[in-house]
């Protein structure tokens, strides 16, 4: 009876801590596909000089690449900016939490054509530092 009181314990102590590296690592992989998005747009950009018609290829759609998706990558152009101009050189990439991450406290994970990060949808009130590294 006190090895499953033991097991008991630890098993309490271990699985969220486990549960939460994992949602770590999951966090790191949306960030990995928002960097490699935003290198997309950024050839895109080169090449078009514009961003206006820009689309996410298919590849790019989710995190992680294969199987349950964790986040889906979005792509939000600033076309309801003041000026034409505006809208050309601007965009906000987004990963948005969904499947397993979907409760996660850390909300969605956006970035700007300038490299600028923020979080959003976030409850639990977390910080980008303390969710997101790098």
């Amino acid at each position: 009876m006190i090895v499953v009181a033991v097991i008991g314990i630890l098993a309490a102590i271990a699985l969220p801590s486990y549960t939460e590296h994992v949602k770590a690592s999951r966090r790191a992989d949306a960030q990995r596909a928002l960097m490699e998005a935003d290198q997309f747009m950024r050839r895109f950009y080169s090449a078009k000089d514009t961003f206006k018609g820009a689309e996410l290829p298919a590849s790019m759609a989710q995190s992680p690449k294969e199987g349950a998706a964790a986040y889906n990558i979005t792509l939000i152009e600033n076309g309801d900016a003041v000026d034409e101009a505006t809208a050309e050189t601007t965009y906000t990439l987004r990963a948005v939490r969904t499947g397993s991450m979907s409760g996660d406290r850390c909300g969605d994970l956006s970035i700007t054509q300038t490299g600028a990060r923020s979080v959003s949808n976030n409850a639990s009130g977390s910080e980008l530092a303390d969710c997101f590294k790098g």
